[in-house]
């Protein structure tokens, strides 16, 4: 049975189990709100008017999409050279987290 251990100022929640002896920590957030959001200014064009002014805002990742990135795929949002992935992460398997409807990718 999963213990609760705490939950972080970004609503992350941490919970450990024991699983054949091992020691197994999960981490789960109530991600329903940001995915709302991001839904709401996608259907709405709202996020797409700051692109005149070189300013956009592409994708809401919430921290429990990072950390499954990382374990998952390899793929850290915070770091430059995973850029092209974050992108390709986003326009295919989490759409879902786009603020736009538009397509942006990274060429090398």
């Amino acid at each position: 049975m999963a213990k609760f251990v705490e939950l972080d100022d970004r609503g992350v929640e941490t919970w450990e189990d024991m699983y054949d002896g091992k020691l197994q920590i999960h981490y789960r957030q109530d991600v329903a709100p940001i995915l709302e959001h991001t839904k709401q200014l996608r259907d709405n064009d709202l996020a797409d008017k700051g692109i005149k002014r070189d300013m956009w805002h592409y994708a809401s990742i919430p921290p429990v999409v990072m950390m499954e990135w990382k374990n998952k795929y390899g793929v850290d949002l915070f770091n430059r050279d995973h850029e092209k992935q974050v992108f390709k992460l986003l326009n295919t398997e989490y759409k879902h987290l786009k603020t736009t409807r538009k397509h942006h990718q990274v060429k090398y």
